[in-house]
């Protein structure tokens, strides 16, 4: 009786850590495979590129008030985002808030649209048919876009111990990896704010810097986005 109660308890802990997940999700269609590939995108997608989607529903991954940090990190919480889109048939996840940790909770949290569009759709072959002609290395292109908030509020973006963009409002820089594995990328202002990256050399990625709210003088937001979104964002930019 004592074994079955302690693996009860057990089970409880570990749901209890996990993030919260909450859906809201239509199942006309037949579910994806567990490793079958969802295209992330984020609220700044050009609405043109969305004409011709198919909303399934909404899914939302939130913080029990147990969930560890390790449990909680982007990726994760990302991941979990995905399994909840593949159930429903989904193989788009289009990001409409994501708060980043904070004095409120300690963890990404996420809210999303579900949707599902055929392989010929724009997005697919934007996302799919790209060639890379750098094969021996990656680019990470950096960018802060005009007009975001904070504007007063500028800091740099490092990768490890060195400096690769001074994040000011409408500026824009791209670096080159020559070494495939994770990378810190992380700024700093009242509080220090990481983004782990993946690199595989030949790939291209895009990461949106702005600032989210802080005690004082605001946090750096440092976002993964797609290179459909990204290239859109970061091509309007101007440097002086």
């Amino acid at each position: 009786m004592k074994k079955f109660l302690f693996l009860g308890l057990a089970g409880m802990l570990i749901l209890a850590c996990s993030p919260k997940v909450v859906s809201h999700l239509s199942a006309d269609y037949p579910a994806l495979d567990p490793d079958a590939e969802v295209l992330v995108l984020d609220e700044n997608t050009p609405q043109a590129l969305l004409a011709g989607t198919e909303i399934l529903g909404t899914v939302k991954i939130g913080d029990t008030g147990f969930t560890s940090t390790q449990e909680g990190g982007y990726e994760a919480v990302l991941e979990l985002a995905k399994d909840q889109a593949r159930q429903a048939g989904g193989n788009v996840l289009r990001i409409t808030r994501h708060l980043v940790p904070d004095g409120f909770s300690s963890i990404h949290r996420i809210e999303a649209d579900v949707l599902r569009i055929p392989e010929t759709h724009p997005l697919w072959e934007q996302e799919q048919t790209f060639q890379s002609d750098h094969p021996d290395y990656a680019i990470i292109y950096f960018y802060r876009p005009a007009g975001s908030a904070g504007p007063l509020v500028n800091y740099d973006v490092r990768i490890g111990d060195t400096p690769v963009f001074r994040a000011k409002n409408g500026t824009k820089a791209e670096v080159k990896i020559y070494e495939e594995g994770q990378l810190e990328i992380w700024g700093r202002t009242e509080t220090k704010v990481t983004l782990p990256l993946e690199v595989k050399l030949g790939e291209e990625y895009y990461v949106r810097c702005s600032i989210s709210m802080g005690a004082f003088i605001g946090h750096p937001y440092l976002q993964k986005v797609s290179r459909v979104s990204g290239k859109a964002e970061y091509d309007a930019i101007r440097n002086d």
